[in-house]
C-alpha cells in the first residue's frame, strides 16, 4: 500500500495542477450558495464575490452550497443547469483554518516512517486542543472519527490558496487485491472518486476514477498522462459519488 499512497499524492497534485488559470475552461462547474429565494423559481446566489440572481427550474434549499453549470439564455440573462448539492464536509471546511500544503501532505503519506494514521491522529489531537470554537471543534473531531471508520481526511492548501480536501481508505476487493480508495474535492472540478489497484503483482497499477461532470472527465483526460507506476487510466461520469465518510454535526465518541 506504500506505493498507492504516493500514486494517491501525485494523482491528487496533477488535479490540482487542472484547476489552475491558464487551464480554466469555462464548461467546468462553478460552486454556488443559494443566499435567498426572491420569487417563485427565482433565487439570488452567491457565485465568488458576486451575488446574482437567477431562475432555476429545481427547487433550491436555501442556505445550501452547489455545483452547477452557468450559461447565458438567448436573452442574456443566466440559466443554471445540472446542479448538485455539495456535501456537508466541504461545506463546513471554512470552519476551521486548519490546512496542509502538498509537501506536508506526501510527508504525511510517506510510510517509510509511521503509519498515515497514526500521524494524522496525533496532529488531530494537538489541533483539537487549540480549537478556536465549537465549529472548528466539531470539524476536527469529525476528522478524528473518519479515522475510527478507517478513512484518513485531509484538508489541503495550495500555493495558489485553494483548498482541497482528501479521503482515502484502503479495503480488499472480493479477489482478495488491496485497493486504495479515495475521495477529492475542489472548487472548480466537483468531486471526484478514485481507486488504484494492482491487479497482478509486478504488472503496474490502474486508475479508475469517476466525476460528477463530462466535462471535468474530459480535462482530466489529458492531465493524468504518463503517471508514475499506473500502467492503466480509466475515468467515467458518475453524479452520485459521496465522500467515503460524512459525520454528522455531533461528536458522539472520540475514543480510538
Amino acid at each position: 500500500m506504500i506505493q498507492q499512497l504516493s500514486q494517491v499524492a501525485e494523482v491528487q497534485n496533477r488535479l490540482q495542477n487542472s484547476t489552475s488559470a491558464k487551464q480554466f475552461n469555462a464548461s467546468l462547474p462553478v460552486s454556488l450558495e443559494v443566499m435567498e429565494r426572491t420569487h417563485s423559481m427565482r433565487y439570488m446566489l452567491k457565485v465568488g464575490n458576486t451575488a446574482l440572481e437567477t431562475k432555476s427550474l429545481k427547487e433550491l434549499q436555501i442556505g445550501m452550497k452547489y455545483w452547477a453549470h452557468m450559461g447565458k439564455s438567448s436573452a442574456g440573462s443566466i440559466l443554471l443547469s445540472n446542479l448538485i448539492p455539495q456535501p456537508a464536509l466541504w461545506s463546513n471546511l471554512s470552519k476551521s483554518a486548519w490546512r496542509l500544503s502538498s509537501k506536508e501532505m506526501e510527508s504525511l503519506l510517506d510510510s517509510s516512517g509511521a503509519n498515515p494514521w497514526d500521524k494524522l491522529r496525533a496532529l488531530l489531537g494537538e489541533r483539537l486542543s487549540m480549537a478556536e470554537n465549537r465549529g472548528e471543534f466539531l470539524f476536527l473531531g469529525n476528522l478524528l472519527l473518519s479515522l475510527q471508520q478507517k478513512v484518513l481526511t485531509l484538508p489541503l492548501r495550495y500555493e495558489n490558496e485553494k483548498d482541497s480536501l482528501l479521503q482515502m481508505r484502503s479495503k480488499r476487493s472480493r479477489g482478495g487485491i488491496t485497493e486504495l480508495e479515495f475521495y477529492s474535492i475542489f472548487a472548480n472540478l466537483g468531486a471526484i472518486k478514485g481507486k488504484i489497484f494492482e491487479p497482478e503483482e509486478g504488472e503496474g497499477a490502474h486508475l479508475y476514477l469517476w466525476t460528477l461532470y463530462a466535462s471535468t472527465a474530459a480535462l482530466l483526460e489529458g492531465e493524468l498522462e504518463e503517471l508514475q507506476g499506473i500502467k492503466k487510466t480509466t475515468i467515467a461520469v458518475d453524479e452520485g459519488i459521496t465522500p467515503l465518510y460524512e459525520a454528522g454535526d455531533s461528536l458522539l465518541n472520540l475514543k480510538g
